[in-house]
């Protein structure tokens, strides 16, 4: 049994990167006219070919091309560290208002859920445009910049795109908590600390979270997807150069396929992680 789960560990990410492989080459299919599996077979062959030369493999820009390496990496660095770095915000800012939210009063809670429900229900654009106006009406009121809201260089924008991208999980996290510490109120091992007189706050800051952290894990995947949906966008209303902006510029069937991949490697390699953790956590797998 260990022998087959360590050989579908390791066909796991090769099943996906063959998938990303495949519809890199998914253009072909629509060269003619008509459905055409001759001409998606070509595509995918010359994308082969390609491949098989990464470090030969060019974009072109205003009629000029220009080798992939090392300009893919520095994108991808880019936008990893805006990635990583909203999600650590998005973690501990749902930890700070899961504490709130709990020893506060029915007022509070209210605001809370209220504000929740609003920012779960408007665009993602809306959330993204609406920091940049505040930014900007904040420095002509008070002549304070919090932050450069577009630049000409990828590497002086990075901590405002990451807090703009955390908004949205932070509250998504948030929701999550406050349903698994109802969960967790009701489970025996809360009962019997209550019973050997441990506060409330005692046990949420010591033990529920911690719980409460390994159930978040569950929903990983959902997270990084939700917000790598929304990081295009980011990138191009900052004009930050990233990875995901360079993939929708130059798009053929070559550079989607290995910029895809780049992306994947190590966001799979976190959620692998965060799986290993649970493993030794809790003592059983988990499928992300």
């Amino acid at each position: 049994m260990n022998v087959m789960k360590r050989f579908a560990w390791m066909l796991e990410p090769v099943l996906i990167i063959a998938g990303i492989l495949l519809v890199s080459a998914g253009s072909g299919l629509f060269q003619t006219q008509s459905l055409s599996f001759s001409s998606y077979g070509q595509t995918f062959l010359d994308m082969w070919g390609d491949l098989s030369h990464p470090f030969d493999l060019v974009y072109t820009i205003t009629q000029t091309e220009r080798p992939l390496f090392p300009i893919i990496l520095l994108a991808l660095w880019s936008s990893m560290r805006i990635l990583f770095l909203a999600i650590a915000i998005s973690l501990g800012a749902s930890l700070i208002l899961l504490i709130i939210y709990t020893v506060s009063g029915r007022i509070v809670k209210n605001v809370i859920k209220s504000v929740a429900a609003v920012l779960e229900s408007v665009p993602d654009i809306f959330v993204i445009a609406t920091l940049q106006l505040f930014i900007i009406w904040f420095f002509k009121k008070t002549g304070i910049l919090l932050g450069d809201v577009a630049t000409l260089d990828p590497n002086e924008i990075i901590f405002l795109p990451a807090v703009t991208l955390s908004v949205l999980p932070t509250f998504f996290f948030l929701g999550l908590m406050i349903s698994f510490v109802k969960e967790e109120e009701n489970l025996p091992y809360v009962e019997l600390a209550l019973s050997k007189g441990l506060t409330k706050y005692r046990i949420l800051f010591i033990h529920m979270i911690r719980n409460i952290l390994v159930s978040l894990t569950y929903h990983g995947k959902q997270i990084v997807w939700m917000m790598l949906s929304n990081l295009l966008v980011l990138e191009y209303l900052y004009n930050v150069f990233g990875v995901t902006s360079f993939l929708f510029t130059y798009n053929t069937p070559a550079i989607f396929a290995i910029t895809s991949i780049l992306l994947f490697l190590p966001i799979y390699g976190v959620l692998k992680a965060m799986q290993f953790m649970v493993k030794y956590r809790i003592g059983k797998e988990m499928s992300l």
